[in-house]
């Protein structure tokens, strides 16, 4: 990695789903790292249903903007997966994709999910996550967003421990059970993927 590089992450989803929180634990963590961090705003329509993104930059020289061109980011984070064809389009060529299979389908016009999915997967650097099965394995109906984080970890220069730490930082007003289970989803992430890749 060199140092005037600047990295770009897209998260996004629905409106309900989590993304400002997403956004807002990895932009943390990078600034933990030692890296010069920004998080865009949330762009998109916040009530339950319309879709929402946001972005973040990173390097290890300071930023001036946390805005992230076509075809620029480094790694795209989304919550659903209709979503993620929206913004697909963002990632370059060698960037990576954590997508959750699981649709909000109660959007008016949505496609076949066998379209949907068929299009992800020709998709390079693409890795969808079945986020229901995992949710009940778990037995944590949110475990979805902490997952896709936890596999996403593995393609952003973050140590284990930092993760955490953002973590039980991020849910210590709700108590220990609450920051127990977030950890469990996103270690059950992290452990989709076989080995460290990084951006």
């Amino acid at each position: 990695m060199t140092s005037a590089r600047i990295h770009g992450i897209v998260l996004c989803g629905v409106g309900g789903q989590g993304v400002l929180s997403l956004a807002q634990i990895v932009l943390e963590a990078l600034r933990r790292s030692g890296f010069h961090a920004l998080q865009s705003e949330i762009h998109g329509m916040s009530q339950r249903g319309g879709s929402v993104h946001a972005m973040v930059c990173f390097a290890e020289v300071p930023l001036s903007s946390p805005i992230i061109d076509e075809g620029c980011a480094d790694l795209l984070i989304a919550l659903e997966p209709l979503e993620a064809l929206r913004y697909v389009a963002m990632l370059k060529m060698n960037g990576h994709l954590v997508v959750s299979e699981e649709p909000q389908s109660d959007m008016e016009g949505y496609p076949p999910l066998e379209q949907v999915y068929g299009a992800l997967k020709a998709v390079r650097g693409c890795h969808l996550v079945d986020t229901e099965d995992l949710a009940r394995r778990l037995s944590h109906k949110q475990a979805g967003g902490m997952a896709l984080l936890g596999m996403a970890s593995r393609f952003l220069p973050v140590a284990d421990g930092i993760w955490r730490e953002v973590i039980t930082q991020r849910f210590e007003a709700k108590g220990q059970r609450v920051i127990e289970k977030n950890i469990e989803a996103f270690e059950a992430g992290q452990g989709l993927v076989q080995a460290t890749v990084g951006v």
